[in-house]
Formats: structure tokens, C-alpha cells, sequence
């Protein structure tokens, strides 16, 4: 966990931004929304050119989730992607890239600065959800994160299919 914030925190500050889609392009990746039906999104890499494409027609939380996914993948597997990550189901927490995909996205788009604010005040993690404009499944994921650098944050477990 401790490789995964660390590039998080890397790409943050070399690529800029707290705006997801902009850190992505930033870096390289082209970022495109596109119709795909069911399909949340995906990342490919081919020909040395790395591609995020996200459903166009997701909610702006669901939209950024799936980015920071997906950028998740271009920076911890890209050697895994030569015939495109493609996924119905985003997220599935028993899978060793996509459980890393979730951390990488809940460092990306929550600082610990952020979270620990929030949570001082937060009835419970929907509400730390709706305040920090994440999905509650990236707020569990975070905590965790916090956890490994020390916290004791009681997680009832990120759900393995929140974005089905």
C-alpha cells in the first residue's frame, strides 16, 4: 500500500491538480469519453500511446471514479494491458491489479489531509462520501489506506462490485 500512495502522491505533484482528468493528460494518457453502453470504461496501451476512455454518459462522481481507476492501471500495470483492460464489472477487490486500481483511485482523488477532515465530523462514511464528492466504496478504500500508515479506522470491507 505503501508503493501505491507514494506514486499517487508522486503523480500528484508532478502532473498537477486535484482534477483527475487533467492529471491523467497531464502525465500522457489521452482521456476520451465515449459511448459504451454498459461498459464503465477502460485503459489501453498500443504503439506507446495510453488511452483512459470513460462512458460518457456516467455522473461526474462515477466519472472521475472510473479515471482515477483507470489511471490506476496506466501507471501500476500498463505491462498488462496489451490487449486493453477491459472491464463490465470495475472493481472487483479479489483481484490483485484491480484492488490496486481502487487504492491508487481513493489516493488520487482523496488526500489524507482531506479525509482526516472530514472524518472528525462525519456521522459515517456516506456522509464522509457526499462531503469529500467520492463514491462511499472510495472512502472504505481510503480509510484502509490511512490504516496502513497508522490509523485505526474501523472498515466493514470495500464492496467488490460498486460499479457494476
Amino acid at each position: 500500500m505503501n508503493r501505491i500512495k507514494q506514486k499517487a502522491d508522486q503523480l500528484r505533484k508532478k502532473y498537477g491538480g486535484r482534477d483527475i482528468f487533467e492529471t491523467a493528460a497531464n502525465s500522457g494518457a489521452n482521456v476520451w469519453f465515449r459511448e459504451l453502453g454498459s461498459l464503465k470504461g477502460f485503459y489501453l496501451c498500443e504503439n506507446g500511446s495510453r488511452y483512459i476512455i470513460v462512458n460518457q454518459s456516467l455522473d461526474d462522481i462515477v466519472a472521475r471514479t472510473v479515471c482515477a481507476h483507470e489511471f490506476g492501471h496506466d501507471m501500476l500495470h500498463r505491462e498488462l494491458s496489451a490487449g486493453g483492460i477491459r472491464e463490465n464489472s470495475l472493481f472487483l477487490a479479489n483481484n490483485k491489479t484491480e484492488r490496486e486500481a481502487n487504492l491508487f483511485a481513493a489516493e488520487m482523488l482523496i488526500t489524507d489531509r482531506e479525509a482526516l477532515s472530514v472524518l472528525e465530523y462525519a456521522a459515517d462514511i456516506n456522509q464522509a462520501a457526499y462531503e469529500l464528492g467520492v463514491m462511499p466504496e472510495i472512502v472504505e478504500y481510503k480509510l484502509e489506506l490511512l490504516n496502513s500508515a497508522g490509523y485505526s479506522f474501523n472498515v466493514s470491507g470495500a464492496a467488490s462490485d460498486f460499479l457494476k
